[in-house]
């Protein structure tokens, strides 16, 4: 998830030094404790990487070894952990230098430009002949994990984005607190009346303000989907509802009542964390850490807020691939469905970061929310789960960055004020990318 307490990443030259020669699919052959090749039925050792933290890593670990090495006797797991600031690019290189790299985290949208480098292994055959465990993930989880009908990866847990709010500054105001079926218009209400502008205080904090996060404003309200396909995304488009969003927002930019494009954001935790502020946009994985580290602080998580036609929220399925060149996809395979289900059985009684993608396992992630005294909580990231309309939050493709580039400042300008105030820019903006889309085609 994104907030982590991270364990000190092995650098890349000390991973390779480290995983040279160690036996698992991408470099030498694997073996046995007698030393021989292995083979069908033999010791395998895979290598696991991901962005979790010390406690996290230490309880995958151990279900790892008490539950699916007890299973699977034949294959040994060994747990590793990356970095997240810069995760993406060193598993990237740690794939193009041949290292002992089995699994790996991703997010949807990495994992996808990553298939489509020829990088990772095509399950496709795997999850044809597995129907019933497929099935068993959350609707619309796996449409993230494949790419023109074939499948680079499963999903494991499951990122929605809500409110945090803080109950006692909410009191002090006299102001409600959030209800589950609330509105955007009831959230920038409950904003306004929150921000205190004399002194430099905004009502609402990290709310995305990207092209994107506007997209799931702007479909609530009946827009169109920006990306046409989560992840084969073949054009872009503004419509008026999404232009209207990028104007209303910025009036709430304009009068203070959240940060601008420039604000920089990144002690906003810290900040809801110690009390300072009171609503915070962000992702459910901070529940955990307000669980842990902050037990006398009065909060409460609602979900992202409806609109006058449905209730659209972000997607965002992080979850497990494999490198392309694996030598023993029978071994990994069962290895990656566990780390997709049943591993979270233990893990998110350690630590609720999320929800498990996949049903069986999702429960335990409620249930130590509730006993932790926060069923709010908890209905919130269920309800944000179940809906039915999602939006892209990133570009998976390898043309993103390109495409990105361009909102960056015409964009930013005209959301905090200091551009041209003509909204319908965004529709040439649009063009632009579709060119950039059918360049890279």
């Amino acid at each position: 998830m994104k907030k982590k307490v991270l364990a000190m990443f092995l650098a890349l030259t000390t991973s390779v030094a480290l995983l040279a020669g160690c036996g698992s699919e991408g470099g030498s052959e694997a073996k046995n404790d007698s030393g021989k090749e292995s083979g069908s039925g033999e010791q395998v050792t895979l290598y696991v990487t991901d962005w979790e933290n010390d406690a996290m890593n230490a309880a995958i670990q151990e279900a790892c070894d008490n539950v699916f090495s007890k299973e699977h006797p034949n294959i040994k797991v060994v747990v590793l952990s990356g970095s997240y600031s810069d995760y993406g690019q060193q598993i990237t290189a740690m794939i193009q230098a041949g290292d002992d790299l089995d699994i790996f985290q991703q997010g949807y949208d990495g994992a996808c430009s990553n298939f489509q480098k020829g990088m990772l292994y095509d399950w496709t055959e795997y999850i044809e002949k597995e129907p019933d465990f497929v099935k068993g993930f959350y609707p619309g989880a796996m449409d993230g994990w494949k790419y023109d009908g074939k499948c680079y990866g499963l999903p494991g847990l499951a990122n929605v984005y809500g409110i945090f709010y803080n109950k006692d500054i909410l009191a002090s105001k006299g102001l409600e607190e959030p209800k589950t079926d609330w509105t955007w218009d009831d959230l920038f209400a409950l904003a306004e009346a929150c921000k205190d502008t004399a002194n430099g205080q905004f009502g609402l904090y990290g709310l995305d303000t990207s092209i994107f996060g506007l997209n799931a404003l702007s479909v609530s309200e009946g827009g169109s989907q920006f990306v046409d396909d989560l992840t084969n995304t073949t054009k872009v488009t503004v419509d008026d509802k999404l232009v209207a969003a990028a104007e209303k927002v910025a009036g709430y930019i304009a009068d203070g009542t959240i940060p601008s494009r420039s604000y920089e954001g990144s002690s906003v935790q810290s900040m809801f964390e110690s009390g300072a502020i009171p609503l915070m946009y962000y992702g459910q994985w901070e529940i955990n850490s307000l669980i842990q580290n902050c037990p006398d602080l009065n909060w409460g998580y609602a979900p992202t807020p409806k609109g006058s036609v449905t209730g659209a929220t972000a997607y965002d399925f992080v979850g497990w691939s494999a490198k392309s060149n694996i030598k023993h996809p029978e071994e990994t395979w069962e290895l990656m469905k566990f780390l997709s289900s049943d591993v979270y059985k233990d893990v998110l009684k350690v630590a609720p970061v999320a929800a498990c993608a996949h049903e069986t396992s999702a429960q335990v992630f409620f249930d130590t929310v509730r006993e932790a005294g926060h069923d709010e909580a908890a209905d919130a990231v269920i309800n944000m789960m179940e809906r039915g309309d999602k939006t892209a939050i990133r570009y998976a493709a390898a043309w993103g960055s390109d495409a990105s580039k361009l909102w960056d400042t015409e964009y930013n300008n005209l959301l905090d004020g200091t551009g041209s105030g003509n909204f319908e820019e965004l529709k040439t903006l649009a063009d632009q990318v579709n060119e950039v889309i059918a360049g890279a085609q």
